[in-house]
Order: C-alpha cells, then structure tokens, then sequence
C-alpha cells in the first residue's frame, strides 16, 4: 500500500484558503495547542499534515464559521467521529508538494504599512513603547495574535491598540501574566453567547450572518457597560 502522502503547514493553508479565506499558519499551530489537530513531525521538527488531517481542519473551520462552536465543544464532538471515513473526500483538496524536508528562504521584513498594520514583533514593540519580551508574553498568552506571511508573523492595527493599551496598564504596576483574565473575561463572554447567536442561525435568512454578527457587537457593548458600572459602584463605595 502506497504511503499516505503529506504536506507542509503552508501548503495546507494555501489550499485551504479558497473556502476559509481567513485561515493562517497561526490558526493551524493555535489548533495543534489545543490538542484539536496533531500533525505528523518530521526528525527535524517540520509539521506534515496528511489527508486525515487536512478533513479535520475543514470540520473545524467549518464549525467555527457556520455554528460559532466554541473549541471545548468541537474538541467534544470530534472525540466521537472516525476520521479515516473522511480522507476519500480531500483528495482532490490536497495539494500536490515535495514531502522532503526542502528549507524555506525567509522574506524580506516589510516595511510596515499605515495604521500600524504589517509589523514585525519587534516593530509593534517599539511602536507601542512595550519591551521585546512584554510583547512576546502578550503573544504567548493570547492577547496579541499575529498574522503570518511567508512564514512571518506579522501584527497589525489591531495589536497595536492592544499593544499601546497594555503598556498603558503596564505603567500602573501590572505585568502581561494579569492580562490574562482580560483574554479569559472575553472568551467566556463568548461561550455565554454562543446560543443566542445559534439560535439567530439557525433561524436561517438571506441576513442571519449580519444579524448574527449585530448580536455579538450588541452584547459585547452591553458587556463593557456593565464592566464600567460595577467599577463606578466600587469607585463610590470608597467614598
């Protein structure tokens, strides 16, 4: 029996890409970090993904985007289904590459481009006044997600508003390991809204997407109004 063959974790992005436009190498390492994806690794640490692979992937992309399932749960759902029944249907998916262990040349770093979008980590870190090493606890526990390109990763506006506001609570005495319940606050926040916006969904509509979308901006606002009336009531109650 021919061996099975694999690709590399920017050839499964490529191919994956046509149908989850925003998918990136961090996606997929994020995934393998949660125990949702486990590549095969090659004698120098290379991450191959096999067609299996690649049919799991979809299923979580696909969750994700259409179900707003939070991870817990399709980490739940997938313990119980047998994959290999899935890998007839990626083989026309799967990208033909070299299997051997080729080393990819680097890209020149860009320059970053307005807004702050496009910036290396040590770029972010001086635009934002953070250390190197600040911003690179910030990346570990969540709270900066870099976007890769040709193998780089690369932070934009968004981080950036992450990065400056974090410093910010850096000077009043904090440091990047108590950001953490900042990350953990808001991803429960979104496993409490996951229903409602499932129940939107599955409605159906030419505009559920839209309308889903509205109430998850609605209840993220009215999350924040409530964070900024508790720490009012605590302010008075210090006289």
């Amino acid at each position: 029996m021919a061996e099975e063959p694999l690709a590399g974790i920017s050839d499964v992005v490529n191919g994956l890409r046509s149908d989850f436009p925003d998918v990136s190498v961090s996606k997929l390492r994020f995934l393998e970090s949660q125990g949702l994806i486990a590549p095969h690794r090659t004698a120098k640490g290379y991450r191959k993904y096999s067609r299996t692979d690649v049919a799991k992937l979809r299923w979580i992309l696909t969750q994700q985007r259409e179900n707003f399932l939070p991870l817990r749960v399709i980490r739940e759902r997938m313990a119980g289904v047998e994959w290999s029944a899935r890998v007839s249907e990626e083989a026309e998916r799967l990208p033909d590459v070299d299997v051997s262990d080729r080393v990819r040349r680097l890209a020149p770093t860009p320059a970053p481009e307005p807004a702050g979008t496009g910036m290396t980590l040590p770029q972010l870190a001086n635009a934002s006044g953070l250390s190197l090493s600040q911003a690179r606890e910030l990346t570990r526990y969540g709270l900066l997600v870099p976007r890769p390109a040709a193998d780089i990763d690369f932070y934009d506006a968004q981080a950036l508003e992450v990065a400056r506001i974090a410093r910010q609570m850096f000077d009043q005495g904090l440091e990047p390991r108590h950001l953490r319940i900042f990350k953990a606050s808001v991803d429960r926040e979104m496993d409490l809204s996951t229903p409602a916006v499932q129940r939107v969904l599955q409605a159906g509509g030419a505009d559920a997407q839209n309308r889903a979308r509205d109430l998850l901006a609605t209840q993220a606002a009215l999350a924040s109004s409530l964070r900024e009336a508790l720490v009012r009531r605590t302010l008075q109650s210090l006289g």
